[in-house]
């Protein structure tokens, strides 16, 4: 009895023996350091160029921390050990939640968070398994989840793998954004097809709108890849019924970025688990 009250004790004053078990405990929570085997058991469940969605169950995570607990016990006694640490402690790991990716990001990304690492952790966590070649092209992909109207943080988000990403998202997830970074600005054809979709200029509510009209750049491009300027601006012209300059130049063959829109159809299913989700991709 001598023990557990000096667990209690340890645990209630915060000190390094405490605060470590809390720690492992809430990355444990978050499946840090759990074989990706234990989370996509085959290649089939993750093939390339696919997305899944998943709700952490509860019941796993704890048995997963009070194993975790356990190594090293011999006795009854130990037992007993283990279950006050983790009755005591798991409460304070279920209100870290926040703090875990917080600690690891770069000052510049902490702007305009400050005090969402001390908000308790909703009950339920979801999040998906990305596995595409945009993860290895595109290191600053911007992912935004929603539940309802409300967007959720997100607790969680690493590359596993040079393809394979996982992001965990603290409530339930109805609504997830993947779009390309925007720091960037790159001219030409927005995928290999080198078809531009041509946009209004017109001074009202039309710009920057698609017309329905194409230009294909092959046309345009000479036998030693240089593009031509002028016919392509003369053509560009013609299309928009009306003289361009350089600047309208440039805004028609500015790439913007795009982004990826996954909605969970409610009328498939009541579970995220189970439950479909649409799929919409969109200009931003």
């Amino acid at each position: 009895m001598k023990r557990i009250r000096l667990v209690k004790a340890a645990v209630r004053s915060a000190d390094l023996f405490s605060a470590d078990i809390v720690e492992l405990m809430t990355r444990l929570k978050l499946l840090y350091k759990v074989p990706f085997s234990y989370l996509v058991t085959g290649e089939h469940v993750l093939p390339p160029e696919s997305l899944r969605f998943f709700v952490i169950d509860g019941n796993w995570t704890d048995a997963l921390v009070q194993g975790a607990l356990s190594l090293g016990r011999a006795s009854g006694q130990d037992g007993v050990f283990d279950q006050t640490v983790h009755r005591m402690s798991a409460p304070v790991a279920n209100r870290r939640l926040r703090q875990v990716r917080l600690g690891i990001m770069h000052e510049n990304h902490k702007r305009g968070l400050e005090g969402k690492e001390r908000n308790t952790a909703s009950e339920i966590q979801t999040g998906f398994l990305l596995r595409s070649a945009l993860v290895r092209r595109m290191k600053g992909l911007e992912i935004t989840g929603k539940s309802g109207d409300s967007q959720i943080e997100i607790l969680r988000m690493e590359t596993l793998a040079d393809d394979i990403m996982i992001c965990i998202f603290d409530g339930e997830l109805t609504d997830l954004v993947i779009a390309e970074p925007q720091t960037g600005l790159r001219f030409g054809s927005p995928d290999d097809s080198r078809v531009i979709q041509v946009r209004s200029v017109a001074d009202d509510g039309s710009f920057g709108k698609y017309r329905g009209d194409t230009v294909d750049l092959h046309t345009f491009t000479q036998e030693n890849g240089k593009l031509d300027v002028s016919r392509l601006a003369k053509e560009l012209g013609n299309v928009l019924g009306q003289e361009i300059g350089a600047a309208e130049w440039a805004f028609e063959l500015m790439a913007v970025a795009h982004r990826a829109e996954f909605i969970k159809n409610e009328t498939v299913s009541d579970s995220i688990l189970r439950g479909g989700f649409s799929f919409q991709w969109k200009d931003l």
